[in-house]
């Protein structure tokens, strides 16, 4: 049976992973998109609050978090009919104000969710949750200070993020479906908190062969980022994009910002160069890499394809990567790269600001936005 779902590819990704003729490879450019508000969330106009789709399967199940009215997070689920599900882990604090609460980060092929929860105590736990809607909770030996932070899933329930210790130092995990954690830190990682600018070293996407991709920053004074990389086997490999920085704040990839990994091991993420412009990079499974830039980026400083901090990337099974990047007007704005490296932006119905984008398989698009009302909006793109 595990053989049988590794091996569940379409014939169209076959052929985009043998280099098939890249016509083949491309996708529409037209589209559809539909702004979603999750029932119970709060649109009040100035409030801050509203709807944050996360992640979506290749189902077109989409899962993430809403704010109600009493600034509680509850988790949802919306199936490609449009049907919503809302759901609390146990444990999880709903004391009006507290803005504590369940906030999902990603959903596998199976309907399998993880994410985290606030308890009463503000302090973070990690859950998995099943597609008949059975809670596991997720706790990290030794976590502290803010808790454990899942981010990413697979197909087989391996979930992988970031947890605090009792001093407040970043550390990446792996949690495997038995139950068995992996902790590691990236070679020279910095040492402190963020309080003084160190945000430690994630883990942020796993694919179906256990392949890991995240990052960290260093202990250079500057807090560089750098890519990193966990194989199966457990060997750490840190990578430089071409052209990144090592002043303060650059490097590749950035704080909080998950890189896209597809099941191939392709990997597709940003980076700061020398006068703090961001650009997009793909990198191959055999190490070679691709610049890119979005048309509509700007190429001042603190402009460009990517931003200073989460900020993440998707790549699919067919090479098509979504993600942010920063026009002349200083906002923030979403794109899509094609395999064969063709631009499309767009931005959510009214949208102020574009703040988060995934894509799965099918080039189905979500994330969420904000609106001039200050209210957040989850968006569905349906090419």
């Amino acid at each position: 049976m595990k053989l049988t779902t590794k091996m569940r590819l379409t014939s169209v990704t076959l052929l985009c992973a043998l280099a098939a003729p890249m016509h083949l490879c491309a996708q529409k450019t037209s589209s559809q998109i539909i702004s979603l508000d999750a029932p119970g969330a709060d649109t009040t106009a100035g409030d801050f609050n509203g709807t944050y789709a996360m992640s979506i399967n290749n189902s077109g199940v989409i899962t993430g978090s809403y704010i109600d009215v009493n600034d509680v997070n509850y988790g949802f689920l919306r199936t490609p009919d449009g049907k919503y599900t809302a759901f609390q882990a146990p444990g999880a604090d709903t004391t009006k104000g507290s803005y504590n609460g369940t906030s999902p980060s990603a959903i596998n092929d199976l309907g399998v969710v993880t994410g985290s929860y606030a308890d009463a105590k503000s302090f973070d736990h990690g859950f998995l949750r099943s597609p008949e809607g059975k809670f596991i909770t997720i706790d990290v030996p030794g976590a502290g200070g803010y808790g454990t932070i899942p981010i990413a899933i697979n197909l087989e329930g391996t979930v992988v993020g970031y947890y605090t210790d009792a001093n407040l130092l970043f550390h990446a995990f792996a949690r495997t479906p038995d139950g068995k954690f992996v902790t590691y830190v990236g070679p020279g990682a910095c040492d402190s908190n963020p309080n003084a600018g160190c945000y430690g070293t994630g883990a942020l996407a796993v694919n179906i062969l256990q392949t890991i991709a995240g990052g960290y920053s260093d202990n250079s004074g500057n807090f560089v980022h750098h890519a990193l990389v966990r194989p199966p086997g457990g060997q750490l490999t840190t990578f430089e994009a071409p052209g990144a920085g090592t002043g303060l704040n650059q490097g590749t990839g950035c704080p909080g910002c998950a890189p896209g990994l597809n099941q191939w091991g392709a990997i597709a993420g940003t980076y700061t160069d020398t006068n703090n412009v961001y650009h997009g990079y793909l990198r191959s499974p055999q190490g070679k890499f691709t610049k890119f830039d979005v048309p509509a980026a700007g190429s001042e400083a603190y402009e460009g394809t990517g931003c200073p901090s989460d900020c993440p990337v998707s790549l699919n099974d067919l090479g098509a990567i979504t993600g942010i990047y920063i026009g002349t007007d200083d906002n923030l704005h979403g794109y899509l790269r094609s395999p064969v490296g063709q631009f499309t932006t767009f931005d959510g119905p009214g949208s102020l600001e574009m703040y988060f984008v995934n894509l799965n398989d099918w080039g189905s698009i979500t994330g969420y936005y904000i609106d001039a009302n200050y209210v957040y909006h989850g968006f569905l793109r349906v090419p």
